[in-house]
């Protein structure tokens, strides 16, 4: 008997869950930007009890699609809500149709606004530069989108005309793994003096003159968006820097006993701000590499530490790959004759006290 009457439960809810739903009239479905889920409401507590209970009820895929198969999804009973998590993201723009036992809603996902982007920064951010700088870098608001640095960034002189070919053209554009920063190559064939390119087109930059970096309003964001207004950085040009790097001439201050102060780097010349952040290591007295807070503006170089510096003598290494906006190295100018670089380098360390 116990069994018959099991039997005949199980009948009444297969032939519960097969009747169509009673109140779809009112029901309606969203997609929620955030988590990227269809929220339905306006079931009742039956209904959706009846689609928790067999899923196969109710099929999402793309509107124009051809099929009776839908895509994979999880379901999940919030309040008064049915949440259905699509196991992939549903494409902004495109048309879905969510069907429940027999009854359709559209969905549409919307096209999120895509933030505008801005220019925020410029390296180096001196006034003056050298005449012989290899390297300048953009820095933006937003992740860009590749392949537009070409046609969309332009030097300009003081007369206002365009310098023809600056840049170095290169197959892969050169951005950091955020795509926020750009890096824009010098032609270093016009730049390194005596080689074919310098001695029939001369420098880009010249001693004395003043230039404007253009980026154009059209430039994009990764997601699409204009900068809407042309945005410019002006600089002027000083004489070149040919010598190679000497550590010895730079300037720390070091801070007090027990503070979270910075011991702070002054440069004799302006050092490539994209490398300077990597190759330069500070060590307390028992060797230990301190950790902590970077910054630099090519000019100088700062650290503020995680904990409190001790009392005794630090060591400030420098990596033999760090190079300056001309590019001059330790080892060698980047002008130097070839032949006369010699062996590779090693770390350059210079010791300062930090007593009181």
């Amino acid at each position: 008997m116990r069994a018959v009457k099991h039997l005949v439960r199980q009948a009444l809810l297969a032939a519960f869950i097969a009747l169509p739903l009673p109140s779809l009239a009112e029901v309606a479905a969203r997609f929620d930007l955030v988590s990227g889920a269809v929220v339905v409401t306006g079931l009742e507590g039956a209904d959706r009890a009846a689609l928790l209970a067999n899923p196969e009820l109710l099929r999402l895929q793309v509107a124009s699609l051809d099929s009776t198969r839908g895509m994979l999804v999880t379901l999940q009973d919030q309040g008064a809500n049915l949440i259905i998590q699509p196991r992939f993201d549903l494409k902004s723009g495109t048309v879905y149709t969510l069907d429940l036992n027999g009854t359709a809603l559209e969905i549409v996902p919307p096209i999120a606004e895509a933030t505008v982007p801005r220019l925020v920064g410029f390296s180096p951010s001196q006034a003056v530069i050298p005449a012989n700088t290899l390297r300048l870098y953009l820095h933006f608001s937003e992740p860009m989108a590749r392949g537009q640095l070409r046609e969309a960034v332009h030097l300009i002189g003081r007369d206002g005309t365009e310098v023809p070919s600056p840049f170095l053209s290169l197959e892969a554009e050169l951005w950091d793994p955020t795509q926020t920063r750009a890096t824009l190559l010098l032609d270093p064939g016009r730049i390194k003096q005596g080689v074919g390119p310098n001695t029939q087109g001369g420098a880009p930059l010249m001693t004395g003159e003043a230039y404007r970096l253009v980026v154009a309003e059209a430039m994009q964001s990764a997601a699409g968006a204009p900068l809407g207004q042309e945005a410019s950085v002006a600089f002027r040009v000083g004489e070149a820097e040919r010598q190679a790097i000497v550590p010895d001439g730079w300037q720390i201050l070091p801070p007090p006993v027990g503070s979270y102060a910075p011991v702070t780097v002054a440069f004799d010349r302006i050092i490539d701000s994209g490398a300077v952040l990597r190759l330069l290591t500070v060590e307390d007295p028992q060797g230990v590499p301190v950790r902590g807070q970077l910054e630099t503006d090519g000019g100088g170089w700062s650290l503020i530490p995680d904990q409190p510096w001790q009392r005794g003598t630090y060591k400030l290494i420098v990596d033999p790959e760090l190079e300056d906006v001309s590019g001059n190295t330790i080892g060698a100018a980047f002008d130097a004759v070839a032949g006369t670089i010699g062996t590779k380098q090693e770390p350059v360390t210079v010791t300062f006290n930090i007593t009181q």
